[in-house]
């Protein structure tokens, strides 16, 4: 099952500025990496160790909470942040 996945990047951000994020886990074989807000995915990376979230200028809507997920056949791992 893939490691449980890490974050690169800032979670405090000021409305107007962009905001890039990577979330990524190691699995073999590689895992299906997402990133979702509530039942919304937002960014995914299929059979690689990492997937970037970019917004190009954050809004007081984008705050709340995210997933990080990396799933294979042998399993999943998630990392919630906000």
């Amino acid at each position: 099952a893939p490691r449980s996945p890490t974050l690169n990047g800032s979670l405090w951000v000021v409305a107007g500025d962009p905001v890039t994020l990577t979330c990524g886990a190691t699995s073999h074989p590689p895992p299906i990496v997402t990133v979702t807000r509530g039942r919304r995915v937002v960014a995914a990376a299929v059979y690689e160790p990492q997937v970037t979230m970019t917004l190009g200028a954050a809004r007081a809507e984008d705050a709340g909470g995210y997933v990080c997920r990396a799933e294979n056949q042998h399993g999943d791992s998630s990392l919630p942040f906000n």
